[in-house]
């Protein structure tokens, strides 16, 4: 049996065709995330996967062995959708709090593309077993850090005067915010639209950064 890594979790399957295998759980992916998206994780079915990637359950599992597996490939999906748009950033011949504000700017400005289905990732990862959610977990690790390394760049240039113990805590704070705007989009849409609540909260972000 053939396997594709995806990550450190490993993800089976018996066709021997990457390209093949690499179409078909994108139909399968784009099938589940929007059953999920309608039913939750836990109330469907893999024949309602199957049936709206117009395979039969005995195929997709070809591809996949079972319902965690979709689940995972969902969540790294999502995941990747907001890693690329941070990591597409240019930040060349920028200073440091351009840097990290265009990098905010990015963050949010994805997450509210896909929100609902960024809701929908960080509420069923908990539904992946050990070793499938501790591969995601670093993807989320992966995000952080490249925003400790943009946070850290900035104190060595004598930009940023925030204690360098705070630069991690700063980085999860700047995921935390974004995640809000998925989870709290219902309240805080009615103060803020998406480019103001950017605009505030880099202006808070300056604040702590510029702090002596």
């Amino acid at each position: 049996m053939s396997r594709t890594h995806t990550e450190e979790y490993i993800v089976e399957t018996s066709v021997k065709d990457p390209e093949l295998v690499e179409k078909r759980r994108a139909e399968i992916i784009d099938a589940a995330v929007k059953v999920f998206s309608e039913k939750g994780y836990h109330a469907t079915t893999t024949k309602e996967i199957a049936d709206l990637a117009a395979m039969n359950v005995g195929t997709m599992f070809q591809y996949v062995k079972n319902k965690q597996d979709i689940l995972y490939l969902v969540c790294c999906h999502i995941h990747s959708l907001i890693e690329e748009a941070l990591f597409a950033v240019a930040v060349e011949d920028l200073d440091s709090m351009e840097m990290i504000s265009k990098s905010v700017a990015a963050l949010y400005r994805i997450v509210d593309q896909v929100s609902d289905y960024v809701v929908l990732m960080y509420q069923e990862t908990s539904s992946l077993d050990k070793a499938a959610r501790s591969s995601f977990l670093n993807r989320e690790q992966r995000l952080c850090n490249h925003l400790e390394n943009q946070i850290k760049k900035g104190i060595e240039s004598g930009v940023f005067k925030v204690d360098p113990e705070s630069v991690s805590l700063i980085a999860e704070d700047i995921l935390v915010q974004a995640q809000m705007w998925a989870f709290r989009r219902w309240s805080l849409s009615k103060k803020y639209t998406l480019e103001s609540y950017i605009t505030t909260r880099i202006q808070l972000l300056k604040t702590l950064l510029y702090q002596s």
